[in-house]
């Protein structure tokens, strides 16, 4: 596409509305539904699903939302998006062709990083995998299904803007690309915590074979996408061949890996000396990570300049692959305005990416169980995302792009207030009174009921139970919580504990519907002994498939054996110089036959506590309160119809801007600058929010969406300036 057709299609009415309707019966468009299914599947396995996982296997907030960044290979997928135009693949490409051969090597990768997470226990008792602790195994892997489900996307971008040159066409296949993106996140969201939760894993009874399942079942839908490459045809596009040969892509390959090395071992490096700095404030340590980036990158760059400038690399291939697409695309629109559209695809999308990193968190702080979120905000919401995305491919093609960006900008940042209001529909927090024994402390909760305080350890020498209570703003008594203490000193003998199941020993009829998960420790084992087997007892049936990790334990209890039971039996054999000594205990737990109140206190699952160890022991819990699901269905309809309509337009923006000789590096930096900045910032959001709270986190995401709207009009008559001349 030349500049005044990009030109024209950015800045002139396109179509009549019939001719608008009928472009989505385009084959071309059935295509893109399911190439953006396929795309749809693994991102969310990163963000959303990830993110409910992560919160029951007891992992903190602000580390699940830094689970973000592995995402951030968007944000640098144009690194290696020259290698998928330049690179061919031995007997695949040859066969198969260009985008298509890449295409089933990265569903492949993908399908692979997906199991790799399944078979991954990240909570604290998950133990190492291949000598590796397991939340870091995680988070490789969750890097790695970054870097493969970018991979993807680069292809399938591609594909799509080779497709048709197009505009108006451009426009359909963006919409019917984010449809079939959206339609995969119905399963992999709604589906996957329906799924889990129906094996009866859920806060307070984390059970990880439900999300090994979950996972293993996401890994085979990308069946659908492998299935989708074998039956469409390899674009028909005219580019001028190259010269090179094996030997140069070769070389190509030898710069990629060289560079990536360099850029982790710095990246890596780097984050050590930060660490040893010890920064507190979230503002320097954002700045530190910014620079941390930047650093790496430029260790990067300076390997490559050094391998071209001693002639070890051929330097015109390295021109050709990665500077060539830029210089192309300087050239058509000159430097200011290249530099402006540059700024805007840079900071468009900020609003809502920033505020979409925390969703299920925020949903979760506000106590919307996983099948309420998994109904409203997954199943329901992808009806308007949808439907957004319609109207926005819909009305690009009837109105020029500029126009609908501006639209677009404004609903997606406006629309963050909305979730300001939900979170004020909930009774505003009292202090949380604290009793054990005879200390009685206090402490504040956040706006949504968090709180955590840290106690000495001989403060429990002399409990029998911890109190908690706590009366929010228009309640009429207080809310309250006891849980029973259970202590040891190391002069004791090892003995089994077991502790309160659920985080309040309580089980009521809807917790008693699934399968419970019971967690304990075998304290003051000696050096050489080890858990041998330990079997739990309920009613008639005994239960040995117990999971141990060091001197921890938990098994999952299928729901119909604890039904008419309000005891367990453990018991453990001990190993020690190949003697077996057997010990065993007995834990009452308390059945309610009522669901379980929306209204009351939580407590975080505590062990038994050593008294006369010379640290502090973290106690935390929640004030659990009902937050209006009008405001919630609000949010999630006009939420999701404003980042429909704003993706949809912003896609075939992007499109718009790409040249077809260098289709995929073009539209990968784009669509990767489009993510670098907003992804940064999200990675912090779980540690803003903790910080300021979650209605002065989304008034700011609200903010941050006002100067897009000058921007849109500034990049919008420089593309007018630039059409007239």
């Amino acid at each position: 596409m030349n500049l005044a057709e990009n030109n024209n299609a950015m800045t002139t009415q396109t179509t009549g509305w019939k001719t608008a309707f009928r472009a989505f019966l385009d084959r071309r468009a059935l295509i893109m539904l399911f190439l953006g299914f396929s795309s749809g599947i693994p991102i969310f396995l990163i963000f959303s699903t990830l993110s409910f996982w992560l919160t029951e296997a007891g992992i903190q907030r602000s580390t699940i939302t830094m689970f973000s960044w592995a995402a951030l290979a968007y944000a640098f997928k144009f690194i290696w998006a020259p290698l998928i135009d330049k690179l061919p693949l031995p007997y695949l490409t040859q066969k198969m062709g260009k985008r298509r051969s890449w295409l089933l090597v990265s569903q492949i990768l993908v399908t692979i990083a997906i199991c790799a997470m399944a078979f991954t226990d990240p909570s604290p008792h998950g133990g190492t995998i291949f000598s590796i602790p397991s939340l870091t195994f995680m988070a490789m892997s969750a890097v790695f299904l970054g870097f493969t489900s970018a991979t993807q996307d680069i292809i399938v971008d591609a594909y799509r803007i080779e497709l048709t040159q197009d505009a108006g066409v451009q426009t359909v296949l963006a919409s019917t690309y984010n449809a079939g993106y959206r339609i995969a996140t119905i399963i992999t969201q709604l589906g996957a915590l329906l799924f889990a939760a129906s094996l009866g894993t859920a806060m307070g009874n984390y059970i990880y074979e439900a999300w090994k399942a979950t996972y293993l079942l996401m890994a085979a839908l990308m069946i659908v996408g492998v299935i989708t490459t074998f039956v469409i045809h390899e674009p028909e596009v005219k580019i001028e061949k190259n010269q090179y040969h094996a030997k140069d892509y070769l070389q190509l390959f030898v710069v990629f890996v060289v560079s990536t090395i360099i850029f982790a071992l710095s990246f890596i490096y780097i984050g050590t000396l930060i660490s040893g700095w010890a920064i507190e404030d979230a503002f320097l340590s954002f700045i530190a990570q910014v620079l941390r980036f930047i650093s790496s990158i430029a260790a990067a760059v300076l390997v490559v300049f050094i391998l071209t400038s001693t002639k070890m690399i051929d330097q015109k291939i390295v021109v050709d692959t990665w500077l060539s697409p830029i210089l192309d695309f300087f050239k058509r629109y000159g430097l200011k305005v290249a530099l402006a559209i540059l700024l805007l695809i840079g900071f468009y999308r900020i609003s809502d990416i920033v505020a979409g990193v925390v969703a299920n968190l925020f949903y979760l702080d506000l106590n919307f169980d996983k099948e309420e979120i998994a109904w409203f905000n997954k199943f329901f919401a992808i009806f308007f995302v949808i439907l957004g995305g319609f109207i926005g491919g819909l009305m690009a093609q009837r109105f020029n792009i500029m126009k609908m960006m501006f639209v677009g900008a404004i609903v997606a940042s406006t629309t963050n207030l909305i979730f300001v209001g939900l979170v004020k529909s909930g009774p505003s927090m009292n202090e949380v009174s604290v009793n054990i024994g005879q200390q009685n402390l206090k402490v504040q909760p956040d706006e949504v009921g968090n709180w955590s305080l840290k106690v000495p350890a001989d403060t429990f020498n002399d409990a029998k139970n911890i109190e908690v209570q706590s009366q929010p703003n228009g309640f009429d008594q207080a809310l309250k919580l006891a849980i029973p203490v259970q202590t040891f000193h190391t002069s004791n003998e090892a003995k089994i504990f077991v502790q309160a199941i659920g985080g309040d020993n309580q089980l009521y009829t809807d917790e008693r519907k699934k399968d419970v998960i019971i967690r304990g420790s075998i304290e003051n084992l000696a050096k050489d002994a080890k858990i041998k087997l330990l079997k739990v007892k309920v009613g008639d049936s005994i239960l040995s498939d117990a999971k141990i990790d060091g001197n921890t334990w938990s098994i999952v209890i299928p729901a119909r054996q604890l039904n008419g039971h309000n005891s367990v039996q453990v018991s453990a054999d001990i190993e020690k110089n190949q003697h077996i000594t057997s010990l065993s205990t007995a834990h009452q737990f308390n059945t309610v036959d009522s669901i379980q109140p929306k209204s009351r206190m939580s407590f975080a699952e505590l062990g038994a506590v050593q008294v006369d160890q010379n640290n502090d022991i973290e106690l935390k819990g929640k004030v659990i309160v009902p937050y209006s699901k009008v405001w919630l269905v609000m949010g999630i309809i006009f939420d999701n119809m404003a980042s429909g309509l704003a993706g949809a337009v912003f896609i075939a923006f992007l499109s718009s801007l790409t040249s077809v000789s260098f289709t995929a590096m073009q539209y990968a930096i784009f669509s990767s600058l489009m993510l670098l900045l907003p992804k940064m910032i999200g990675g912090y959001s779980g540690t803003i929010v903790t910080n300021f709270g979650y209605s002065t986190f989304f008034f700011m995401t609200f903010l941050m969406g006002l100067p897009i709207l000058l921007l849109v009009v500034w990049v919008a008559k420089l593309l007018n300036q630039l059409k007239k001349s």
